[in-house]
C-alpha cells in the first residue's frame, strides 16, 4: 500500500510539472523599414516587401540617403520612400505594416524603437496616434527619436502605421522614413498537451484503484 501511495504521489507531482506551462515572452513578429524577412537591409530601389504607402502602393529602399540630407541607414533599417529617387509629391504619405498576436497576451505586447522622417510625422497603432515626431524646423530626418509603445495592442491583427508629411513649398520634393523595432509579448498558457492528459489518467486510475481496495 505505502508503496503504490508513493506512485500516486509522484505521478501527481509529473502531472503538475508538465501541465504547468507559464507564460513566456517571445518575440513580436514585425520588422524595421527597408529589411528582408532575415532583417537583411534590401537592395537599393528595391520594394520593401513589409511596408505599403499610400498612396503609391510600394515603398521602396533608398540605398543612399545622404544626398538627401538624411540620416545614414543602419545596418538593421533603411529609408523607404513613395519613389525610389526619395523624392515625392505633397503627402501626407501613410506607411502601414501588419503583426499578429493571435495566441499572445496584448496587455503585455511592447514595441520599442527609433524613427527618422521627412518632413515630420506620427506613428498610429491600431488608428490611436501612440508617438509624434518633432517638427520639420527641428529636421526630424538628420537623427533618430526613440518611442515605446506598450498600448492599444489587440489579440488579433495589429496595423501599424507611419503618417508622414511632405509640406514642402514646391514638389516634388524629398519625402521618407527610417524606422528600427523590435517588440516581445507573453504567451497564454497553452492547454496541455495529450501525453499530459494521458498522464493525468493514469494517476486518476491509480488513485480510483486505492480507494476501491481501502472501502
Amino acid at each position: 500500500m505505502a508503496r503504490l501511495n508513493w506512485i500516486i504521489a509522484a505521478t501527481a507531482v509529473a502531472v503538475a510539472m508538465a501541465a504547468a506551462q507559464p507564460a513566456a515572452a517571445v518575440p513580436i513578429d514585425i520588422f524595421s523599414t527597408g529589411v528582408d524577412a532575415f532583417g537583411t537591409p534590401i537592395l537599393d530601389g528595391a520594394a520593401d516587401p513589409h511596408y505599403t504607402v499610400s498612396p503609391g502602393g510600394n515603398a521602396f529602399a533608398i540605398g543612399t540617403p545622404g544626398g538627401l540630407g538624411w540620416v545614414g541607414n543602419t545596418a538593421f533599417s533603411e529609408w523607404i520612400s513613395p519613389n525610389f529617387t526619395g523624392n515625392a509629391g505633397s503627402g501626407p504619405f501613410t506607411y502601414t505594416t501588419t503583426f499578429d498576436l493571435t495566441g499572445h497576451d496584448p496587455l503585455t505586447a511592447l514595441l520599442k524603437g527609433s524613427i527618422a522622417l521627412d518632413k515630420s510625422g506620427s506613428i498610429l497603432l491600431n488608428g490611436v496616434n501612440v508617438f509624434n515626431s518633432p517638427p520639420a524646423s527641428s529636421s526630424p530626418w538628420a537623427s533618430f527619436k526613440k518611442f515605446t509603445i506598450s498600448s492599444n495592442f489587440l489579440a488579433g491583427l495589429n496595423t501599424l502605421e507611419i503618417v508622414v508629411a511632405n509640406t514642402a513649398s514646391t514638389a516634388p520634393a524629398s519625402t521618407g522614413v527610417q524606422m528600427r523595432i523590435r517588440g516581445r509579448v507573453d504567451t497564454i498558457g497553452t492547454v496541455p498537451e495529450p501525453a499530459t492528459l494521458a498522464l493525468l489518467g493514469v494517476g486518476l486510475l491509480a488513485f480510483g484503484a486505492v480507494r476501491r481496495r481501502r472501502s
